[in-house]
């Protein structure tokens, strides 16, 4: 079925084609429109009465390869495409009873942005009590995870936000610099940005990061081929070198690949810095802190519960080479056969499944009143959510 929306001025008439089974009902919410006479200001909410579809879980993929396990895996059989989407990625998919739903991003920040800003602003969609799922492949530091890993982040950090100067024209006062990349408002690597975005980092809810992680501790993940073994042998340590596993750690949004020690040992330091040495870096990514910014501002408005949402990431690469590359980067990031796609893609739907399924399963009795609520702080860089932040400082320029 494919169900294509071209007005939001349709909704009234489009209602009455579907069937009562979908639970459809005009919702009860708050009015929070308010005057604010002295500065003449109007805030209004963005209501949705009407809304056709009430997902439990919403599927967040940013290309095909990723979105394809969950379309081959489960009973997709509803398209609905909406204003705003991928060009390339026009619909969104659902379950036949449409308790599953999954988007398609299209990679980079600009174009996760755009398309989370275009669902959550669906009048087709209430999303204030679905679960979002970000689940994509990354690369990986090898100090902590190996090729098919599966990592539940806390943080998510936006590195490639900074001043870069061309580190061969640095000069005599930036000998001990390492890169050229330094924090806005600053004019070294060792200090907080004087100024920010509000992009930079986002913290998500850890009691739900852990009861995905212990239910994908649980899953059997693909080891991958003789040749991923291989290459994962040609590291030292420890985590690199074994089978993948299911791993607490943080990830790292740029829309620039980046790889090599140099570039990693930086990154990591910056990934501590931001976020008061509580960040622990382990896989690179292009889109999370992008699709977080426009969670965080639907969140505001009450269109999705920002505690309600994972972001889960799966290792196709190391972002640095083992020591026999470490004099060919280049060789290392273009050419070397690591073979750790394959398992990485298998590996999202094997260990991003048990926690779809458990929402799905336990929703009247732990999800739809929210049984994991956050006891940490969860929001961005500048407190839109409200709570008391445990990263960042005081004041910030804007």
């Amino acid at each position: 079925m494919k169900l294509s929306i071209i007005a939001a001025s349709a909704l009234a008439a489009t209602a009455s084609a579907f069937p009562l089974s979908m639970n459809l009902f005009k919702r009860d919410y708050k009015n929070s429109t308010e005057v604010v006479t002295t500065e003449n200001h109007l805030i209004a909410a963005y209501a949705k009465p009407y809304a056709l579809f009430q997902p439990q879980v919403f599927i967040v993929s940013m290309f095909y390869p990723e979105a394809d396990v969950w379309l081959d895996g489960l009973d997709f059989v509803h398209n609905i495409t909406i204003p705003g989407l991928s060009p390339y990625y026009p619909d969104i998919h659902c379950t036949t009873n449409y308790s599953i739903c999954q988007v398609t991003t299209g990679e980079g920040e600009i174009n996760a942005a755009s398309t989370i800003t275009a669902l959550t602003l669906s009048p087709l969609f209430d999303l204030t009590e679905s679960y979002f799922l970000i689940a994509g492949i990354a690369g990986g530091e090898p100090n902590y995870t190996t090729t098919g890993s599966v990592t539940f982040s806390k943080y998510a950090i936006q590195v490639a936000l900074e001043y870069q100067i061309d580190s061969s024209e640095l000069g005599a006062e930036a000998a001990n610099w390492t890169t050229g990349y330094y924090a806005f408002g600053t004019t070294n690597q060792q200090d907080y940005p004087g100024n920010v975005y509000g992009s930079e980092v986002f913290e998500l809810n850890e009691n739900l990061l852990n009861r995905a992680y212990d239910l994908a501790s649980n899953a059997t993940l693909d080891p991958g081929s003789n040749a991923t073994a291989a290459f994962r042998a040609l590291y030292p340590d420890l985590k690199a070198s074994s089978l993948p596993g299911v791993e607490k750690c943080d990830g790292l949004t740029s829309d620039s690949y980046f790889t090599g020690n140099v570039m990693g040992d930086y990154f990591d330091y910056f990934a501590k810095l931001m976020t008061n040495g509580s960040a622990t870096y382990c896989a690179t990514a292009q889109e999370d802190n992008a699709s977080l910014e426009a969670f965080v501002r639907a969140a505001k408005f009450g269109l999705v519960d920002y505690e309600r949402i994972i972001v889960m990431r799966t290792i196709s690469d190391f972002a640095r080479p083992p020591p026999s590359m470490a004099d060919d980067v280049l060789y290392f990031f273009n050419e070397a056969e690591q073979a750790g796609s394959s398992p990485a893609f298998a590996n999202i739907f094997n260990a991003g499944l048990p926690i779809v399924t458990d929402i799905i399963s336990n929703w009247d009795t732990l999800y739809k009143n929210g049984s994991f609520k956050a006891d940490n702080y969860v929001g961005d860089i500048f407190g839109t959510l409200g709570g008391t932040m445990d990263f960042g400082k005081k004041e910030f320029e804007i």
